[in-house]
């Protein structure tokens, strides 16, 4: 979480600011540095979640379905400034993150849900910016319905791996 949040950091000030987009149209301001930094440490957390996942099972389709996910929140969430989606990436990581674990459940026993109010927070003060300082419901709305949409696509997922109990045996 902390390496990721560096790594966002360092990231965030080689590209410089970041306009704020109302739905698909930029504003004249720039998105404060803090706020585009929050995504970092619940972004940071999936990365751990991988790794957990990749330790334990390998090179699986549980870890790969992951990886993939990640790969898309991601991806999405860059093309939201270049290709100007209706889409809060914000939005999508947080809510997806704490979908996941909702429905999922943690990779690793040492994680807790004061994790899921981490992201839970986040997507607050995301909403929070979203409807209050910038007027746009559309891309929070969406954010979330997509994060959730893909949180319950690897929950159907996972449940669809899983091994059946034995008849008989407490479910």
């Amino acid at each position: 979480m902390v390496a990721c949040t560096l790594i966002g950091a360092v990231w965030l000030i080689v590209q410089g600011p970041v306009p704020v987009l109302r739905g698909v149209t930029p504003l004249p301001e720039m998105a404060p540095f803090w706020y585009m930094l929050l995504a970092f440490p619940v972004l940071g957390l999936l990365a751990a979640d991988l790794v957990d996942l990749f330790r334990s099972k390998g090179l699986s389709l549980l870890t790969m379905e992951l990886a993939v996910q990640i790969s898309l929140i991601v991806g999405l969430s860059s093309a939201r400034l270049e290709a100007l989606l209706p889409l809060s990436g914000h939005a999508l990581l947080f809510s997806y993150f704490a979908f996941r674990r909702l429905l999922v459940g943690s990779t690793s026993k040492g994680q807790s849900i004061g994790e899921v109010w981490l992201a839970g927070g986040c997507l607050a003060v995301t909403a929070y910016l979203k409807l209050l300082w910038w007027n746009d419901p559309t891309t929070l709305v969406s954010g979330i319905a997509v994060g959730a949409l893909l949180a319950i696509f690897s929950g159907w997922f996972i449940a669809r791996r899983s091994p059946a109990p034995a008849p008989g045996s407490p479910s």
